[in-house]
């Protein structure tokens, strides 16, 4: 056997490695972003759609119900581009993760400021919405770290 075939079939077996890595634990990864994305385009398209008595409902208004909701299809969108990339570029998972952190942040300071003016529900629906996107944040920093000690 010459050196060039073994270096190849090392090199084979790095990519099978690595493949299995990325169906192993990056399909878990990408799967919970997948997830994510869906679920934010889909809460993003509500906003928009019912932007009038969810933002009588909550207190903020028509306009930052609209805003928002757009905000989130778009944000879906490019969660779900990340979702598709092969690899998973951790720089990509940790800019999820970290929209996810920052969601949260600025959920919490609009209900520490009393930013937004919002009714009960409004307050009620802003810390429940603080929930899932936590768990996906969560999930995603777990997974992330799992695929990274697999490759």
């Amino acid at each position: 056997m010459n050196p060039s075939s073994s270096s190849a079939a090392g090199l084979s077996g790095g990519a099978a490695r690595d493949a299995h890595a990325d169906s192993a634990t990056g399909g878990r990864l990408r799967r919970v972003i997948a997830m994510d994305a869906a679920g934010m385009a889909v809460v993003g398209v509500i906003y928009l759609v019912a932007a009038s008595p969810l933002g009588s409902l909550f207190g903020p208004g028509t306009v930052l119900v609209a805003v928002v909701g757009a905000a989130m299809l778009v944000a879906g969108a490019g969660i779900a581009l990340v979702a598709r990339l092969r690899p998973l570029p951790a720089g990509a998972v940790r800019g999820v993760i970290g929209g996810g952190v920052f969601w949260i942040l600025l959920s919490l300071a609009a209900l520490a400021f009393g930013l937004l003016d919002l009714t009960t529900t409004g307050l009620v629906w802003t810390w429940l919405q603080i929930l899932p996107v936590a768990v996906f944040a969560s999930l995603q920093t777990l997974a992330l770290r799992a695929h990274l000690r697999a490759v």
